[in-house]
Formats: structure tokens, sequence, C-alpha cells
């Protein structure tokens, strides 16, 4: 939208500023005419009282006798009336004559003694004694009075008074009128500005302010009513209408609360039910993968149990051949040590495929996490890993089995040593955790190398494992899950590439875990192996 170069208040203000000067100037352009009038008359009529006041000054002070005082006679009188520029005197004699006069370049005219005189232009005779002419160009009057001594004419008084004081004397007037009209128009544009202020663009702006109110969803704000003139009843209707549309939207607000209300519930029931279906999908879909995880375990330990029996059994008897080599006998061993650690991989996966049989009884968790640590210290130690043990003296004790808990504290620090192979920070923590489920709270924290969003959406799935080919089997995070889940805790894993890793687990302290029956036994030909 175009908006205009100037606000409602200049454009009032000039309005009016233009109104008043139009006006002002008129009517002094017309008291002007006036006033020349006037003025030109008073200049007029005081000029002839001067006129006859200097004959009779002539006559009563001798000056016609005297040359040089009637000269200055004359001057005086040029001097006490600015608007004479000649004075001349003439006498009647035989013949008439300029006995004295102010410029002696000048035009002389002695207006007593003209033919005609009557035929001038603007001839007027103010009186018996006197009479008055104007040039031809009017800009003077030439005024005549007669002398007289002793009651006869002797000479005529002849001033040449200009009508330039006039203009001066009007120009005054005028400026002194201008003046006054300015001095006028700064009071008007004053009162005016004050009273735009205070009664347009003050509730003006208000109702512009609750009008972004509005726009911006405040519909409670209302303009304030400073007056009960048009912009009074501007304001009112504008918080009538303000105060419709607010009923309007709670009404429309209340209809779509209790239309949605229903669709809200429904959503919800909607949401819970498929939260609920994708974990039940979720714990359907692990069951499957334990499940088959079971069937292999167990297959295996039938079919690599019995031949691995064998084979252990021939190595040892190879191995007590008093014949046998100094390089016979350590191959021996490097095949006795590779059997070994298949029976151990085999020994992971049937742990993980089954329930454990837990032993529990009342432990000190800060005990299992200490004893952990000291087992672990001498490797701690050859890879330069700082531990820095903080375990809380009011953790109470829990129920559990010290064994399996180790067991899952040894996994925990092993890994952390292999994601720091250089050496690094290991934090152990143990704390009563706050909420109402009263439980310790174990948090194991690492600065090493840390794990990916991907990679730790997997952490805990079996036979997943981001360690190098053969070092690594996949199954001890999913033991430590299971063990943790047989306690009745959980376990989770916060990790950032570059940043480390923390496992923190929560074991329950109020409720008695018992011990879950042993599985089937599979395996038990494996186990039996691995003891031969």
């Amino acid at each position: 939208m175009i908006q205009s170069r100037f606000g409602l208040r200049t454009k009032i203000i000039i309005i009016f500023t233009l109104a008043v000067v139009s006006v002002v100037g008129v009517s002094t352009y017309i008291a002007m005419l006036l006033t020349r009038q006037l003025v030109e008359e008073e200049i007029y009529s005081r000029a002839c009282t001067q006129a006859r006041a200097a004959a009779h000054q002539l006559v009563n002070e001798d000056a016609l006798q005297d040359t040089e005082k009637l000269q200055r006679v004359l001057k005086q009188v040029q001097h006490d009336l600015p608007g004479v520029r000649q004075a001349d005197v003439f006498l009647h004699g035989s013949p008439h004559r300029l006995e004295a006069t102010t410029a002696p370049q000048g035009e002389h005219l002695e207006l007593d003694n003209i033919p005609g005189i009557e035929q001038y232009d603007e001839f007027e005779r103010p009186d018996d004694e006197s009479l008055t002419i104007e040039t031809d160009h009017g800009k003077f009057w030439v005024i005549g009075v007669t002398i007289r001594s002793q009651g006869q004419p002797v000479g005529c008084l002849n001033l040449k008074v200009s009508k330039s004081q006039t203009s001066i004397v009007t120009r005054q007037l005028v400026i002194r009128n201008l003046l006054l009209m300015l001095a006028s128009l700064v009071v008007v544009i004053l009162a005016v500005h004050i009273f735009f202020l205070r009664a347009v663009r003050t509730p003006v702006k208000d109702m512009i302010r609750v009008m972004e109110g509005a726009e911006k969803g405040r519909l409670q704000v209302r303009a304030s009513l400073p007056s009960r003139d048009e912009i009074g009843m501007l304001a009112a209707h504008l918080n009538r209408m303000l105060r419709r549309i607010e009923n309007f939207n709670t009404e429309l607000e209340g209809k779509v609360r209790e239309s949605t209300a229903g669709l809200a519930e429904a959503n919800e029931e909607l949401r819970r039910i498929n939260e609920e279906l994708f974990e039940t999908q979720k714990k359907l879909a692990r069951s499957e993968r334990l499940a088959i995880a079971g069937q292999l375990a167990a297959s295996l330990a039938h079919e690599i149990g019995t031949p691995l029996n064998s084979i252990s059994g021939h190595v040892q008897l190879l191995a007590r051949r008093k014949d046998a080599d100094e390089s016979t006998r350590r191959r021996l061993q490097i095949i006795e040590k590779q059997i070994d650690n298949i029976v151990r991989t085999v020994n992971q996966l049937l742990s993980w495929s089954r329930k454990f049989d837990l032993k529990i009884e009342l432990l000190d968790l800060r005990r299992v996490v200490e004893e952990a640590v000291l087992l672990s210290s001498p490797a701690l130690q050859l890879r330069r890993i700082r531990v820095e043990l903080v375990l809380a003296k009011d953790c109470p004790k829990i129920y559990g089995d010290g064994g399996y808990l180790q067991q899952v504290f040894l996994n925990l620090i092993n890994n952390s040593m292999d994601a720091m192979p250089r050496g690094g920070e290991l934090r152990i923590e143990t704390r009563l955790a706050d909420g109402a489920a009263r439980h310790v709270s174990v948090r194991v924290t690492d600065n090493g190398a840390g794990m990916s969003p991907e990679t730790v959406a997997h952490v805990f799935d079996p036979m997943f494992t981001t360690k190098r080919l053969g070092t690594g089997t996949g199954l001890g995070l999913a033991i430590c899950e299971q063990i943790i889940r047989q306690h009745g805790g959980t376990i989770q894993v916060e990790s950032r590439l570059g940043q480390g890793t923390t496992f923190t687990l929560g074991v329950p302290i109020n409720d008695h875990v018992k011990a879950a029956p042993m599985g089937a036994a599979a395996g038990s030909g494996l186990e039996k192996a691995a003891q031969s």
C-alpha cells in the first residue's frame, strides 16, 4: 500500500496555514489600501497645518526683511516636516519675486500668481488662505499659503511635500501586521499541534496498538475512550467489534474443543495401541532370534562337542609322547589352545541362549565394582588407562548374583580398554538413583573412540561386533543385557564418535530377585568336551 509523504497532522497544519495566510493576506492587502488613503490624508493635513504655521512664523519673526533669517526658517520648516522636499517664499511686489528657496535648482511655482490654476490636476483649496496641486507624476503635493502682514497679503509660502512618506508609513504598518500575523500563525499552529496530539494522534495510536495486538491474536486488548467525539465513537466501535470477535472465537474454540475431544481420545488410544504393537513386534522378533540362536547353540553343542572331545584327547596323548621334538610339542600346544578358544566361544553362545542360574544373595554393589577393577588392573595399567572410582557411600545393598554382575562389569571394562588402545580415562560411578522406583545406578564412562548412532542401535544384538576379525564374538553385551534383565534392572548406552561411551546400569534394591530355572541342558556335551 502506497503511503502519503505527509501525516494527517501535517496535512491539517498545512491546510490551516494556507487558509489563515490567504485570509490574513487578503485582509492585510485591503487594510493596506484603506490605511494608505488614511495615512495620505493625515500627512496632507499635517503638511497644510505646518505650512500655515510656517507662514505665521515668518511674519512674527520679521524674517521677510532678513533674507538669511528667512532662509534659516525655511530650512527649519523642511527639517521639522520630513516630507518637505522644497520650500519657497515669494514676495508680492512690483513685480513678484522669489525671495528665498531651499532648492535653487528646482522648479519654482508661485501658486497664488498662476493663471488658471484651478485647471491643474488634483487642485484643492482647503481654506481661503491655502491651495494645493499635485505634480504631473503625482509624487508630490505643492501647498501654497498666503503670507499676511497686518491683514494684507505680502507674499506666498510654497511647500513641495513628497508622498513617499505615505508609502513608508504604510509599509511599516504592513510589516507590523505581517509580524503579528506570523506570531498569531505560530500560536495557532502550536495550538493545533497540541490539540492534534491530545485529541487525534494519541487515541489513533492507541487504536493502532489495539489493532496490531488483535492481528497477533490478543483480542482481549481494548482502546481507551478519551472523549465522546468522532474519535471516541470510532474507538468504541472498535472495542465493540473486538469484543464480538473475541466472543465468536471463544464460542468457536469451545465447539471445536467439544468436537475434537473424542477424536483426541481416539488418537491417543490409537497411539498407545501402536506403541504397544511396535514393542510387541520388537519383543517377538527378538524372541524369534533368541529361539533360533538357542536351537543353533544346541545343535552346535551336539555336533561340535563329540569331535572336539576326540580331537582334544588325541592332542593330549600326542603331547605326552616322549619322542616328540620341541617343534611338534609347540604345534600341539597351538592346536590345544585353538580348541580351547572354540570351546569358550560355544560356551558364550550357550550362556546367552539360555537363562542364567542366579544365586541371589544380599551384596554390596560397590564391592563388586572394586573387585572387577582390581581383576582388570594389570591390563588397565599396561594400556595406560587411568581409573576413577566415584562410589557413593549412601548406596544400600542389593539382592543379586555377585559372580554374574562381576562378569557384566568385566565385560564393560574390557570394551572400554578396546576403545582406548592408546590410553585414556575410565570413570565408574555408583549412586542411589532418584525417583519412585528405588535402584542403584552404575555409570561406566570412557573417553575412547565412541560409536556412531547406527552402531548404538545394534550394540545389544547377538553376533553383532565392530571389532576386527578374531577379537570378538558379538555376544558380550548381549549376555550383559540378559544378566541385568534377569536381575530386574536396565542397561542403556550413550555414545558419540570421538567423545567416548557411557553405559548406565540400574539394579533394583527392594525386590528379591529369584534365580531363573536352568534351561535345557543343551551344550552339556560341549561343556564335557571343554573340561576334558
